[in-house]
């Protein structure tokens, strides 16, 4: 930006006269601090879009901060309220920006102007009551007006220290300027608000001038008064998510639907508008295509000689086709001039021949039911025609009618065979096939569209896949026992896990699509609908299969909370199958060890023979063909052999108290060893990890943590360190200054010179002479006195800096810089790098597991393959097991535990050290060993590298075990009946559920930390989204449908749990003749910032068992209803639960009523809240109160 349009902008933002002024970042941060002295003790102030300051508080901080502008300030009238705005970071812009520029700070100016206006009107009519915080609260609610604080504060908008009445009134500036400036966004901000338009009419009700947001109508005095220049408000509102159910409330958004302007329905990239065909040039060309095409579609009889010769020149003329429709071959035909006739011919006659082949491959793939091959292949067709004919690149009215009508044809018949197999009702057939429309349309184009393409060929797979077509040949157990065994083995899931596979594989493409975000959502409802019904099938077929592998390894239940525990387990089980393809031993072990149904202290038989995990393993791999991969042998024999160690009371005692303490005690110290010997000493360095010292550390340990008096005493020498250290580095200089005399000091007129003048710009001084004089003195050894030339250098350096405006300046951007650099580098390079590792470890072996399960699956035989490709199948199978198997072990138990630096460090590191005596040894025999059964040149470098990555195996042990121990449920809380500890008010011994996708209990999905808070994270994206659209004028839709996608994903899983872990134990009242429990219906759960709220409708009613699904709509019309509303929130640095009953009824009673009380403090320890806070008392009869409410 020139200096003359910097000059242009700064007077059209900068208005001192109405109290509006441009200050540096650091210079607000400077002025506040002086407001607000004491109570930003401990906070950090963010970078506001703007601030309110009484004008008496400027005038007093101008005075410190800028005593020359000060002098001509105090000749102006100034409002009682002044706005400082921060001046833009970086001035060197280019002049294209400058308009994005004016909008950002029209829009800062006028949130500041509306919180004005709202505190001058609050100060004159004094109607706090009912224009206030507590107002407001009552209007939204508690919870919402705890995300509003939690919002402005995360983004930098209010300040910490702030009371309700500045929150409410930051709330209401950024509302008003949402609905200017992004109509219909504000739901996404605060998505706990569900009552806007009662908002809009008690902000109307405030006395601000509030129109319509439309286009064109008139502005808000407000807003006409701070526009910058002649700027307009942006002429399309931005993109939203409109997935999501935020803004249903919003009147807004029915306004712009209304008005013709959504913004949802914009396209990413605006095709362009299709142009009508013209009549070809040459109509023998037109007449020569036309008969190409009907050759193509003719079907031959030959022989077998004829066939292998007619298959091998439609391989040649794809070949050809595929040349010609390469960029640079767009005109293959109609040469005029004379040295191009015989040459234009030639090329006419290879691309009618090209043109045949496709009109074949066409009508080949359609009897074949490969509609998405013949889409294509005749879209090929329409290009080559458009490449043969040069007007304008359009192919001929009646060779576009032929084609046309072929495509519409194989669209057509490829929606109704999906509705019909999948049985999809007519409106989703309806959306179906304008969904296969609108892609074949896209890949029409004249480049085409991978990703329709490849959505197109996803929806073929799922059409294509059979029922029972896979098997796989079991050659070794068939030789074994002929009569036993069969030669094939079916395998009867494949199918519908390959179109599961196909229609994720489809929703992946659909996101690459530049449609609408109106039309993504409506393929990806179709996407879903189909989803759902082969969920469902499977679901249908694979659950008995289940549930006799559980009852096989006695997974049973006995009483109504393992009924619960046994339910959760199954669809558990069956999540990883849908989401992985299949299933293998450490799925089923996670899954028991956060399950109640864990396995109880093993008998002799079970340490011999193998326990409940090993006999679902056998159970499993007989039931679930193809699907469930049974343990291998080092993970399945690990387990076993700890299970004397982790399953007996014996074997924990000497685990606690000899192996943990002295083991830890050996490993702590041998780190220490590792990490002092690698620093250069001048002498021997000491030993730590010798047998005294680890047995005196492993003797602390046990003292420390198994009795009273050592954890008693180690606490609180640990708390006391910690307020020594506090104190003496940082609350006792501040207590120093707080202290009233020396406060009463600090503030006279002399000190506050002195500070300005003397202190201050000697310590700025000194602060660069100090690194200066340091390497003079320690590098070259320049022998420098103090005195008072150093003194006076360090004066005029400081006051140069401190009080000159270019001084100024420069030291506000470097300590800007400093900052933002700082937090980049402890965001990016450390938090982000940390996370970044620990993703991309996860996600690699993830990756890993599912390349090599595809690998299989590509070896299974299907019904009806060519005899070549069941020989190679069937020669490739055992060899890659094998392979498969060597693979998995150095992956697993040797690779991954080295370059995991989350598991490397210190186990590995250690192991390093102890293996180092024993290599030698260990080496001579590996190469021994496989020197008998492989070649030297295959032998040694296996050696090498077994060698190389062997202390790996460490880390692989302790992970492993540290997951076995977790197997055993008395190596976890002994939980009580929920009726006898709920009677007796004692904790239920209920630990938290597993409820994210990635291991998050309730408390990590809702409340902020290092590696947690998905919820409260994800919303930060989604407003950031916005904001950037804001900002810059452009819009973002895959980044919206990406964080749309992290949102839905999370409201999916609280679903889930909702219904694992309460609905289900409900319905199961319903079974129960002494309970009135008729029917459990459950909506989908409304979630925020920190707020999940879930809902549940209970039907009471006389009558004995559960309503039968058909009748259902009759039933239901007689029994009670009573709405059931459970609300998660955090507040306090922990998860609160409260609940809600809404209606009466006369039938439920004191018995049925206290199993529904108990299953609701058993979901609320299982969400991490207090059981506690749960006391619903029974519900009233109709004629006495209709509504309880019990936090």
């Amino acid at each position: 930006m020139s200096v003359a349009t910097a000059k242009a902008f700064r007077q059209q933002v900068l208005k001192p006269a109405d109290g509006v002024f441009l200050f540096h970042s650091r210079a607000i941060e400077r002025l506040i601090e002086e407001q607000l002295g004491a109570r930003l003790l401990g906070v950090s102030v963010p970078d506001l879009p703007y601030y309110l300051m009484p004008r008496a508080d400027f005038l007093l901080g101008l005075e410190t901060e800028n005593a020359e502008a000060l002098s001509v300030i105090e000749g102006l009238q100034l409002p009682s309220y002044v706005i400082l705005l921060p001046s833009p970071p970086e001035l060197g812009l280019e002049a294209r920006n400058l308009h994005r520029l004016q909008l950002d700070y029209w829009g800062r100016t006028f949130e500041a102007e509306v919180a004005r206006a709202w505190q001058d009107r609050r100060d004159v009519d004094h109607d706090l009551d009912e224009f206030g915080a507590a107002a407001l609260t009552g209007l939204i609610g508690p919870h919402a007006f705890a995300e509003v604080r939690d919002v402005l504060q995360r983004d930098g908008v209010a300040l910490p220290v702030w009371d309700d009445d500045l929150i409410c009134r930051a709330f209401v500036a950024m509302v008003v300027r949402l609905r200017c400036f992004a109509p219909a966004a504000r739901g996404f901000f605060f998505p706990a608000i569900r009552v806007w338009d009662r908002v809009d009419q008690w902000l109307a009700a405030s006395g601000l001038d509030l129109p319509e947001p439309r286009r064109g109508s008139r502005l808000p005095i407000l807003l006409a008064r701070s526009r910058p220049g002649a700027i307009e408000l942006p002429s399309e509102p931005p993109v939203l998510p409109i997935g999501l159910p935020f803004v249903d409330s919003d009147p807004d958004l029915l306004r712009l639907q209304q008005a013709g302007g959504p913004e949802t329905s914009r396209p990413l990239d605006p095709p362009s508008a299709p142009r009508q065909p013209v009549e070809a040039l040459d109509a023998e060309l037109e007449g020569r295509c036309l008969a190409a095409i009907r050759r193509g579609s003719l079907l031959r009889r030959r022989s077998l000689a004829r066939r292998l010769g007619a298959q091998l020149r439609a391989a040649g003329r794809h070949l050809l086709g595929r040349i010609l429709l390469l960029p640079g071959f767009e005109d293959i035909g109609n040469g005029r001039r004379p040295g191009r006739v015989r040459r234009s011919v030639r090329w006419q006659d290879l691309g009618l021949a090209a043109l045949e082949e496709q009109s074949a491959r066409a009508q080949r793939a359609q009897l074949e039911s490969r509609f998405a091959r013949a889409i294509r292949a005749l879209g090929n067709a329409r290009r080559l025609v458009q490449r043969l004919h040069r007007s304008a690149g359009f192919a001929p009215a009646a060779i576009e009618q032929v084609i046309a009508e072929c495509e519409a044809d194989a669209e057509e018949h490829m929606a109704i065979l999906l509705a019909a197999k999948w049985k999809l009702g007519p409106a989703t057939t309806e959306e179906l096939q304008a969904l296969i429309a609108r892609l074949a349309e896209d890949d029409r184009r004249y480049s085409g569209s991978a990703a329709a393409r490849a959505v197109l060929r996803q929806l073929e797979q799922v059409l294509a896949e059979r029922r029972s077509n896979y098997y796989r040949l079991r050659l070794g157990h068939w030789l074994m026992n002929p009569l036993r065994h069969r030669l094939r083995q079916a395998l009867p899931f494949q199918p519908l896990l390959k179109s599961l596979r196909a229609l994720e594989t489809a929703r992946q493409h659909l996101e690459d699509l530049p449609w609408s975000m109106a039309e993504l959502e409506r393929a990806s409802a179709v996407l879903a609908t189909l989803t759902g019904r082969v969920t469902a099938r499977l679901d249908t077929r694979i659950t008995p299969r289940l549930e006799f592998a559980m009852r096989e390894a006695d997974f049973v239940s006995h009483d109504h909370r393992e009924r619960i525990a046994a339910q959760k387990m199954r669809l558990e089980l069956l999540d990883v199958i849908k989401r992985r393809r299949h299933l293998k031993f450490t799925d089923v072990r996670d899954i028991v060890a956060r399950n109640i149904l864990r396995l109880p202290d093993p008998t002799l038989h079970e340490i011999l023979h193998g326990d409940r995990l090993a006999r679902f393993d056998r159970a499993a791999a007989r039931a679930l063909p193809g699907v469930y991969r049974p343990g291998e042998l080092y993970i399945k024999g690990l387990q076993q052999l700890g299970a004397p160690l982790f399953g007996t009371d014996t074997g924990r005692s000497i685990l606690r108290h000899l192996l943990l303490p002295y083991g830890g005690a050996f490993l702590v110290l041998k780190t220490l060893d590792v990490v002092i010997h690698s620093i250069p000493h001048e002498g021997l360095a000491p030993h730590l990890a010798t047998p005294v010292y680890v047995i005196l550390t492993g003797t602390a340990v046990n003292l420390v943590v198994h009795t009273g008096l050592g954890w008693h005493l180690a606490v609180s020498l640990w708390e006391g360190i910690g307020i020594l250290l506090r104190f003496l580095f940082y609350e006792g200089m501040h207590q120093l200054l707080r202290w009233e005399p020396v406060a009463r000091l600090l503030k006279t007129p002399v000190m506050r010179v002195l500070w300005r003048n003397l202190v201050h710009p000697m310590l700025i001084g000194t602060l660069p002479l100090i690194p200066i004089i340091a390497l003079a003195v320690l590098v070259e050894e320049v022998p420098i006195q103090p005195g008072l030339w150093l003194a006076g250098l360090a004066f005029a350096l400081g006051t140069l800096a401190r009080n000159t405006p270019a001084g100024r300046r420069f030291l506000d951007n470097l300590s800007t810089n400093t900052v933002l650099y700082l937090r980049r580098l402890n965001q990016t390079l450390l938090l982000g790098l940390i996370q970044r590792l620990l993703y991309f470890f996860k996600e690699t072996m993830r990756r890993f597991a599912q390349w090599l399960h595809r690998v299989d699956e590509a070896l299974t035989h299907h019904m009806g393959e060519r005899f070549d490709s069941l020989l190679l199948k069937t020669l490739l199978a055992p060899l890659w097991r094998l392979a498969e198997a060597v693979i998995q072990f150095y992956v697993t138990v040797l690779v991954e535990p080295q370059i995991n630096p989350v598991k490397h460090f210190p186990v590995v590191t250690v192991g390093h050290k102890i293996l180092l005596p024993f290599l030698p040894a260990i080496t001579a025999a590996f190469v021994e060993v496989s020197g008998q059964v492989l070649p030297k040149v295959v032998s040694y470098p296996l050696v090498t590298v077994t060698i190389a990555l062997l202390p790996g195996l460490f880390g692989f042990l302790v992970w492993e075990l540290k997951e076995n121990w977790r197997l055993y449920q008395a190596n976890h809380g002994r939980p009580q009946a929920a009726s006898t500890a709920a009677d007796e008010g004692i904790d239920m011994g209920v630990e938290p559920a597993i409820v994210g996708s990635h291991g998050e209990t309730m408390a990590g999905l809702m409340m902020r930390g290092f590696h947690s808070g998905t919820l409260p994270k994800g919303f930060d994206r989604l407003r950031q989204v916005i904001r950037d659209e804001l900002e810059e004028q452009s819009w973002y839709a895959r980044r919206l449908r990406r964080t749309q996608r992290r949102i839905e994903d999370v409201r999916y899983c609280i679903c889930v749990f909702f219904e694992h872990e309460l609905t289900f134990a409900l319905r199961e009242h319903c079974h129960d003749p002494d309970c009135a429990l008729q029917y459990v219906e459950t909506g989908r759960p409304r979630i925020a910032t920190n707020l999940v709220e879930l809902q549940a409708d209970l039907y009471v009613g006389t009558g004995q068992g559960q309503i039968s699904l058909h009748a259902l709509g009759r039933s239901l019309a007689r029994l009670d209803r009573l709405v059931l509303y459970v609300r998660l929130y955090c507040r306090d640095a922990g998860i609160r639960i409260e609940a809600d009953l809404h209606g009466s009824s006369r039938h439920i009673h004191r018995y049925c009523w206290s199993l529904v009380r108990d299953d609701l403090r058993l979901f609320a320890g299982r969400a991490g809240a207090d059981p506690g806070q749960i006391d619903l008392p029974l519900p009233a009869p109709p004629l006495e109160r209709v509504a309880s409410r019990v936090r």
